[in-house]
């Protein structure tokens, strides 16, 4: 029977569309950095103490992902993302494998096959593709299929299995409890086949692990859960089916620069009608199978907690849940349609459905894959220039987005530097920042002034000189003054005037108002430097660092200004 299985065609169908998804997951994910909780993993959880491992990532046990970090560090450092896109690719096929392998045994090969493929380019699902903190979800899902899978055989052997496929889940993610949901369900419905108590440690011994951890550290983990949520828990439920209905038709439209997805337009209406049709279906069947139950307790359990625990970042359509959403809804069909074939004359049809859904989900990856690739250079940027001040920079400045325009590199430098120099470093290098796209460089500049706490300040008569004088390379006219180490600089009012400052940076005497800003590798000036106060000198001191490229200075009013080079 196995033999005769693989030699049906949907057998190395799959393998190839497997293939190309997990080529293009790869392909994608390793042009990007590591993003904003990514670097929780890697910075704050440095040692090899128990704490590291069992610490709450929310409210997530993750001494699974913790340990696969501290692997994959370990060997390869963080110089690449390769290593790391290729396992959490991994994660995701296995856990498709499990949904083909498990669906086939309800509808055949064929139906089968499509949902699969539905499931490998599910564009909706580009965060727990592109970010690798997602095998939070990924392994969870993979040890959960695999437990539904091992419970398929109906005997103990298949139970033991199911059991250690358990604690796996539960050690990725919360997401856990909505399998163990569904086992412990099982383990009731067939206690005529099998004493219920011979079973219950499939269920019984990962609770008793996840309880000990829950004492120990779980507790301590923030909870959104309130009277509110438990009253709109229903509408996120119904929300959740109708999200991932629309994320596997391709139905999902991209919102926030494609950094969110949103398909309940489209998926509402859907889910009403197919919640119908299957309430409709289940009346006409004779027996409800018990893993129609199973399943339908899993994608339940699953969506009730994260409607439990809603909170900002966690809506029923964020992207990070349309992957477990879809294989649960998938799932549940398949129980539905237990037994049922799809028709030959039938598979035109499907491929156009299946088709047309995946070339919008893939669409809809890259424009993902576009805005997290802008924000990756965003994170480069700011890193290299953690690095060209480190000789500076206080340990505490956190790269906050005020600072690093993104949100999804809030580290503390001093972290930062000690993992690079463990780790290898995934930050441009002063030459790829000088030639990194225009955004990537007005942040590196941004985070540079505030590492090396460039700022004007009052002085008390003219500050110590030294050669060589600021140079005027736009602008206005320029004259020396005495000593050499000054220059007399005339601005103009219908262009601002640039100099290129000295290594020590510049001190500065206007004789009317003039505005002060600041580049070094940005194409605009976007460091505001301050005011100048008329007929008095300040300073512009620039702390040394491991680059030789000058800043530069934009003086806008009308004004001689007499600029001398700073001794550092």
């Amino acid at each position: 029977m196995a033999g005769h299985r693989f030699r049906h065609p949907a057998t190395p169908l799959l393998g190839a569309a497997m293939l190309a998804s997990g080529v293009l997951l790869v392909a994608l994910g390793a042009r990007l950095s590591f993003l904003l909780d990514d670097w929780v993993f890697i910075l704050y959880r440095r040692g090899f103490n128990l704490d590291a491992f069992m610490r709450p990532d929310n409210e997530h046990f993750v001494a699974g992902p913790v340990a696969i970090w501290k692997l994959l560090l370990g060997a390869f450092g963080m110089g690449s993302t390769v290593p790391f896109r290729v396992v959490s690719t991994a994660l995701f096929l296995v856990g498709v494998w499990l949904t083909f392998v498990w669906m086939r045994r309800r509808v055949g090969e064929w139906a089968s096959l499509f949902a699969a493929v539905l499931v490998l380019f599910l564009g909706a699902a580009f965060d727990d593709f592109l970010w690798f903190s997602s095998i939070t979800f990924l392994g969870s899902m993979a040890f959960g299929l695999g437990m539904l899978v091992a419970l398929d055989r109906r005997d103990r052997v298949g139970d033991r299995w199911a059991c250690a496929l358990l604690v796996g889940s539960l050690l990725f993610s919360s997401l856990w409890l909505a399998f163990a949901a569904g086992a412990a369900l099982d383990v009731v419905l067939r206690r005529e086949e099998r004493p219920w108590g011979g079973r219950a440690y499939v269920v019984v011994v990962p609770a008793l692990l996840f309880a000990a951890w829950w004492l120990g550290w779980g507790h301590t983990a923030e909870s959104a859960l309130s009277l509110h949520n438990l009253a709109t828990t229903p509408l996120y439920v119904l929300d959740s089916i109708a999200a991932a209905i629309a994320a596997l038709l391709g139905l999902a439209i991209p919102v926030e620069g494609a950094t969110a997805a949103n398909g309940l337009d489209w998926g509402r209406p859907l889910a009403i009608v197919l919640i119908g049709l299957a309430a409709w279906r289940m009346s006409r069947l004779e027996r409800i199978p018990r893993s129609l139950w199973v399943v339908l307790a899993i994608g339940l359990a699953f969506w009730a907690l994260g409607g439990l625990d809603v909170k900002v970042g966690r809506a029923a359509s964020d992207s990070r849940y349309q992957y477990p959403g879809a294989v649960f809804v998938l799932l549940f069909a398949a129980e539905l349609l237990r037994g049922v074939r799809l028709d030959r004359r039938l598979l035109g049809p499907a491929i156009v459905v299946v088709g047309a859904a995946v070339l919008a989900n893939v669409t809809f990856l890259h424009e993902a894959y576009k805005s997290y690739l802008g924000t990756s250079q965003l994170e480069r940027a700011d890193l290299g220039a953690a690095e060209i001040a480190r000789d500076t920079v206080e340990p505490g400045l956190v790269l906050s987005e005020d600072i690093a325009d993104t949100g999804y590199v809030s580290v503390d430098v001093g972290s930062y530097l000690s993992a690079r120099d463990a780790f290898g470093s995934p930050a441009y290098d002063a030459e790829e920042l000088a030639a990194a796209p225009e955004a990537a460089r007005t942040a590196a500049d941004k985070v540079l002034a505030a590492a090396l706490r460039i700022e004007l300040t009052p002085a008390q008569g003219r500050p110590e000189t030294a050669s060589p004088p600021p140079r005027l390379i736009s602008a206005g006219e320029v004259r020396p003054a005495a000593g050499g180490s000054c220059v007399v600089v005339q601005s103009i009012p219908v262009a601002p005037t640039i100099l290129e400052l000295p290594p020590g940076g510049v001190s500065l005497r206007p004789a009317g108002e003039v505005e002060a800003r600041l580049r070094r590798y940005a194409p605009s000036f976007p460091v505001d430097a301050g005011a100048l106060t008329p007929d008095r000198w300040s300073s512009l001191a620039i702390p040394t660092d491991r680059s030789r490229r000058r800043w530069q200075l934009k003086l806008v009013g009308s004004a001689t200004i007499t600029a001398c080079g700073l001794a550092g």
